[in-house]
C-alpha cells in the first residue's frame, strides 16, 4: 500500500531526509563515515523524492482542462446568479481530479454540460421575457393602464432574480397569453358595450331588466380585464334586444285582438274578461310581454270556446225533441229528463259552457245507453225465438203450459221484455239469465 501511494512515498523520502540530517552532527568528525551517510542518503532519500505513478501528463491535460472550464463558466455566469450547480461540480473536480484525474475530466464535462444547459434556458426565458414585455406594451396602449399582465411579468422577473427559471417562463408565458388577449378583444368590447346601451338605452320592463344585468356584467369583466368574455355575453343584446321589441308587438297585437273580441261579445262573463283585460294592460306596461300574451290569448280563448259552446247549445235544443223521445219511460228516465232541464236552465242563464258540457254528457250516455238496449234487445229475440222452438216441442212430449219451468221461462221473458221498454238494461239481463237458466232444464226433458 506504501509502495503505490506516491504521496506517502514522497513523505516517507521527506522524513527520512530529515532523519539524515539530525545524524550529520554525529558522523562529521569522520569524512568516511559522513560519506557512507550521504551515499546512503542519496540512494534512499532522492528515488523517493522524485518518485513518479505515471499518471503526469493526465493531471497536466486535467490542469488545462479545469482551467478552460473555469474561464468557460465564468463567461457564463457573468449576468446571472444560476450557475451553483456548474460551480459545485468544477470545485468536486478541483478536490478529486489531482488524484483521479480521470474523475476529474468527467466532473468537468459534465459542469460544462450544465452550463451549457442553463444558459440555453436563460437565453430561451430571455426571448420569452422579451416577447412578452412587447405585447404587454401594447396592451396597455389599448386600455392606457397597466393592468393584471404587468403585476405577473414583475412577478415573472422576480422568480428569474431569483433563478427560478421555470417558474419565470411560465408567468413570462400568462402575462403574455393576457396581453394578447387584452390586444385582441378590448376594443371591440368596448365597441359592443357602447352598442349595448344604445339599444337598451330606451327601454323598460322586466325583459329589458335582465339585458341590463348582462350589460352591467359586462362591464365588471371588463374592470377584471376580461374582454373576451364581456365581448361574448355583450355582443348578442342589440339582437335580443330586437326580440324584445318583437316580443312587444306581439303582446300589443294579441292584447287588441282580444279586446276587440270582448267588445263584440256579450256573456255574463263580460266583467270577468275585462278584469283579465287589465292585467293583460298592466302586465305590458310593465314591460312583462310574455304575461301579456298569456292573459289575451287566454281572454280570446274563453270567448271563442264560450261562442263555440252556445252555437253547440243551441243546435242541440233545436233538437231537444229527438232527445227527449231518445230518454226511456219509467223511473230510470226521470234522471235523464232531469239533467236535460238542468242544461237548458244553464242555457236560459247564459252559461253556455255548462249547458255545453251538460248536453254533451248527456247525449254521449244516451248513446251508450242505446248501445247497450239493442244489445240486450238482441239477446231477448234471440231467446224469445229459441224458446218458441223449444215449447213446441215440450208439447209434443206432454210438458204442458202447468209446468213450473215453462211457467218460470214465460215470466222471465215477459219481465226481460218489461224492464228493457222502461231502460232497465241490468234487470233485463238478469231476467234473460233465468230464462236461459230455466230453458235449459226443459232441454234436457226433451
Amino acid at each position: 500500500m506504501l509502495d503505490y501511494d506516491v504521496k506517502t512515498r514522497r513523505w516517507r523520502g521527506l522524513i527520512t531526509t530529515i532523519g539524515f540530517s539530525l545524524a550529520i552532527p554525529v558522523v562529521l568528525e569522520s569524512a568516511t563515515s559522513l560519506l557512507i551517510m550521504a551515499f546512503a542518503a542519496s540512494f534512499t532519500t532522492v528515488t523517493l523524492l522524485f518518485t513518479k505513478d505515471g499518471l503526469e501528463e493526465e493531471r497536466h491535460v486535467f490542469s488545462e482542462q479545469l482551467k478552460s472550464a473555469e474561464r468557460h463558466i465564468l463567461g457564463l455566469q457573468s449576468g446571472n446568479a444560476l450557475m451553483q450547480q456548474p460551480n459545485s461540480l468544477l470545485k468536486m473536480a478541483r478536490e478529486q481530479g489531482w488524484k483521479d484525474p480521470e474523475r476529474g475530466t468527467e466532473l468537468i464535462s459534465e459542469a460544462k454540460r450544465e452550463a451549457t444547459r442553463i444558459a440555453s434556458f436563460v437565453s430561451d426565458v430571455e426571448e420569452i421575457r422579451e416577447q412578452s414585455e412587447i405585447s404587454i406594451f401594447r396592451a396597455e396602449k389599448i386600455t392606457g393602464f397597466p393592468g393584471r399582465p404587468r403585476k405577473i411579468f414583475e412577478d415573472a422577473l422576480s422568480e428569474l432574480e431569483n433563478g427560478s427559471l421555470r417558474s419565470s417562463e411560465s408567468k413570462f408565458r400568462e402575462a403574455k397569453s393576457k396581453a394578447e388577449m387584452i390586444e385582441s378583444s378590448w376594443s371591440n368590447a368596448i365597441e359592443a358595450i357602447r352598442e349595448a346601451e344604445k339599444a337598451i338605452s330606451d327601454g323598460e320592463g322586466h325583459l329589458v331588466q335582465g339585458l341590463q344585468s348582462t350589460l352591467k356584467e359586462a362591464k365588471k369583466a371588463m374592470e377584471d380585464e376580461d374582454p373576451q368574455y364581456a365581448l361574448a355575453i355583450v355582443s348578442e343584446i342589440p339582437s335580443q334586444m330586437d326580440d324584445v321589441e318583437d316580443l312587444m308587438l306581439r303582446a300589443r297585437r294579441s292584447l287588441e285582438e282580444a279586446k276587440s273580441e270582448v267588445s263584440s261579445h256579450d256573456s255574463i262573463s263580460i266583467d270577468e274578461l275585462n278584469m283579465r283585460l287589465h292585467d293583460a294592460n298592466e302586465a305590458l306596461d310593465s314591460g312583462n310581454a310574455s304575461l301579456a300574451i298569456g292573459l289575451a290569448e287566454g281572454v280570446t280563448r274563453s270567448i271563442r270556446k264560450e261562442s263555440e259552446a252556445k252555437t253547440s247549445v243551441q243546435r242541440s235544443l233545436r233538437q231537444v225533441k229527438r232527445i227527449e223521445d231518445r230518454i226511456p219511460d219509467g223511473g230510470s228516465g226521470s234522471e235523464w229528463r232531469r239533467r236535460l232541464v238542468e242544461a237548458k236552465s244553464y242555457a236560459d242563464a247564459g252559461k253556455w259552457i255548462e249547458a255545453e258540457e251538460g248536453l254533451s254528457a248527456l247525449t254521449e250516455e244516451l248513446d251508450n245507453l242505446h248501445s247497450r238496449v239493442e244489445e240486450a234487445r238482441e239477446m231477448l229475440e234471440f231467446l224469445a225465438g229459441d224458446w218458441r222452438k223449444l215449447r213446441k216441442r215440450l208439447e209434443s212430449s206432454g210438458y204442458g203450459a202447468d209446468n213450473k219451468d215453462r211457467i218460470s221461462t214465460e215470466g222471465s221473458l215477459a219481465a226481460a221484455e218489461r224492464a228493457l221498454s222502461v231502460g232497465e238494461i241490468d234487470t233485463c239481463l238478469e231476467s234473460l239469465g233465468d230464462a236461459d237458466s230455466s230453458m235449459e232444464v226443459l232441454r234436457r226433458l226433451v
